[in-house]
């Protein structure tokens, strides 16, 4: 019997999240009349789930270069407080119970004096030296302290550009080399990677969007770089793209939030390599907190993904306020629970802003959780095919799959793939030798999903 394959689509939605639940917000600190327009908020956790929050004293009618450091315990409750902590060289590190090095992050702006400023981003080697950046004045600048805070490198510059003020992301990964991201003239998402502890870097730009800001980067167990920025095109989109271990694209950039107002994003790695994003609805009346999760694991040999197999947890409301919320940081502790800061009183000078604490409760184990049901994803390049090309395709579920090619009259004239897949992304060379020019097309099916495309061989 001829057997007869019917080139048809079907599209299947289904919306899954893991059950989550967030705990009462627990103030932390109040400032009243406080005379700058926010709060630069810091966060860190260690290694027992103790959660830092530093306060930067400056404002303008008090130009302090110290920050007020509060201790809190996994329930968010205020075990002690330091009012103007110096840090080291004013920079805000902080010690665990096993003398850890633990830079605090997230700041809406690094800030500081000019000799001593705070750095933007930062992390900690092995050998419990932190390294960090900063931009100011045209220039990325790096320092690299000591366990003790001894000065091993100290504001050297290493790019000079027109850098958004305040805002460079700075990740370590498992070989120890550094990864930075930046926005650079409000439009270019600018790379480095240094290979030795910031002696000498590499840069890049990876993306090239106006306008561009926000851009934060963290890296995984397995040496993956994952980066996340906003733009603004006739609307805000926050977007994200993962970078494989020699630099190439896993996945290339995806938009996983779009509306109105998508500001001030910031990330966490859970203990899966998942991404944990929070961020708000605006950047100076915010009502709204939003959180989401990513996958870390895609491989989509750098094509973009759609939001549904991207997202595992879709964006959820967090918190609201008839007040504004602001600059939301977050970190993620062992049992794999976010714990958020985040501000919240009028945007302006000399209003009152409160500083509160939440932490996430999960029912269900995000890591646990299936790769949704999505049109699977087919894809051959290049196509035309010259001589050789990879065949890029996606399934939801692991089962058999099978890749076929049939010509214009709908006879299968090659067998690509005839197995077992397991969920997420996989490729496949094609060699054309023995076809002739002509349109053929390539199908996949699977258990649950059908997608053809229309494959070209060149002459």
């Amino acid at each position: 019997m001829k057997k007869t394959v019917l080139f048809c689509l079907v599209i299947l939605v289904a919306v899954g999240s893991a059950q989550s639940f967030w705990t009462e917000r627990k103030l932390v600190t109040t400032r009243p009349n406080w005379d700058y327009w926010w709060l630069n908020v810091r966060i860190g956790i260690d290694q027992f789930d103790t959660v830092y929050c530093a306060v930067c004293r400056y404002n303008y009618s008090q130009p302090d270069p110290e920050h007020d450091l509060y201790v809190l315990n996994s329930d968010g409750d205020t075990m002690r407080s330091v009012i103007s902590w110096p840090g080291y060289d004013y920079q805000p590190i902080v010690k665990d119970g096993d003398s850890n090095n633990i830079y605090l992050g997230q700041p809406v702006l690094g800030q500081g004096p000019a000799n001593s400023p705070h750095m933007d981003a930062g992390v900690t080697d092995d050998s419990n030296c932190v390294s960090t950046t900063h931009s100011r004045n045209s220039r990325i600048l790096f320092t690299r302290l000591g366990p003790n805070g001894e000065h091993l490198m100290w504001l050297d510059t290493i790019y000079t550009g027109d850098p958004w003020s305040g805002r460079t992301s700075l990740a370590i990964d498992p070989r120890g080399w550094l990864h930075c991201t930046f926005a650079d003239d409000r439009e270019h998402l600018v790379y480095g990677l240094s290979t030795d502890k910031g002696t000498t870097w590499k840069w890049d730009t990876l993306e090239s969007i106006f306008i561009m800001s926000h851009v934060r980067v963290v890296a995984t167990p397995d040496t993956c770089i994952h980066i996340v920025f906003r733009t603004w095109t006739s609307g805000d989109q926050l977007r994200y793209l993962k970078l494989k271990p020699d630099g190439s694209r896993a996945v290339g950039q995806s938009i996983f939030a779009q509306g109105s107002a998508r500001w001030d994003p910031n990330v966490a790695l859970d203990s899966s390599g998942n991404l944990r994003i929070v961020y708000i609805d605006g950047a100076t009346s915010a009502h709204n907190i939003f959180s989401t999760v990513l996958r870390g694991n895609l491989d989509a040999g750098g094509e973009p993904v759609p939001d549904s197999v991207l997202t595992l947890v879709p964006d959820t409301v967090i918190q609201y306020d008839a007040v504004r919320l602001a600059g939301p940081k977050i970190c993620v502790d062992s049992h794999d629970r976010a714990h958020v800061l985040f501000e919240q009183g009028v945007y302006g000078c000399n209003q009152t802003k409160y500083v509160y604490h939440i932490r996430e409760e999960r029912g269900q184990s995000i890591a646990e959780m299936a790769l949704p049901e999505h049109q699977p994803m087919l894809r051959v390049y290049p196509n035309p095919v010259p001589a050789n090309a990879i065949v890029r395709f996606s399934v939801s579920r692991f089962g058999p799959v099978q890749i076929s090619l049939f010509d214009a009259l709908g006879r299968r004239v090659r067998q690509l793939v005839d197995r077992e897949e397991s969920a997420g992304f996989h490729s496949v060379s094609f060699n054309r030798q023995g076809l002739p020019t002509g349109a053929y097309f390539l199908v996949l099916e699977s258990q649950y999903r059908q997608e053809r495309t229309k494959l070209l061989i060149a002459e």
